[in-house]
């Protein structure tokens, strides 16, 4: 049995190749602990924007009402303005003087995605000890976010 900061992919086998492994060290258990507080402020502050720019968005009518509305291109939040990329039940929200990247749920802007947060970890450019610690991307974002409880 494998421990349980260790993560395999196994991809079926190519070009009469056999099938091929890739074994990840994840994030220890000791090392989640200590970024237990780190992870914690990035995901209050993802929250706090995600909450604040889908605030910014009118309240889409029903389906039925008028097919033809759409959501702004932009919205402003504290003098910045956001460019909107809507899909599905989420907004991508992109700060272009920045880089700044908020994926945020439309209906429930407090939902945690682990590749979402990655990423707006990456571009806000304030969470270097979650990054470094994020060797293997989104699958040490869930180890994370799983030890927390968060997911």
């Amino acid at each position: 049995m494998l421990p349980p900061d260790m993560h395999v992919i196994a991809s079926s086998s190519v070009a009469g190749r056999g099938p091929i492994l890739t074994v990840l060290q994840l994030v220890t258990d000791s090392e989640a602990a200590t970024l237990r507080p780190a992870l914690e402020h990035l995901i209050a502050e993802f929250r706090q924007l995600a909450r604040a720019l889908v605030d910014q968005l009118p309240v889409a009518p029903s389906p039925a009402s008028d097919i033809d509305w759409s959501y702004p291109k932009t919205v402003q939040l504290n003098d910045t303005t956001w460019y909107t990329s809507p899909h599905g039940e989420h907004c991508r929200f992109e700060d272009p003087a920045s880089g700044v990247v908020v994926e945020a749920n439309l209906h429930a802007p407090d939902t945690i995605d682990p590749y979402f947060l990655l990423v707006y970890a990456e571009t806000s450019g304030r969470h270097s000890a979650i990054l470094d610690a994020c060797t293997e991307g989104f699958h040490d974002m869930c180890r994370l976010l799983d030890l927390a409880g968060i997911i």
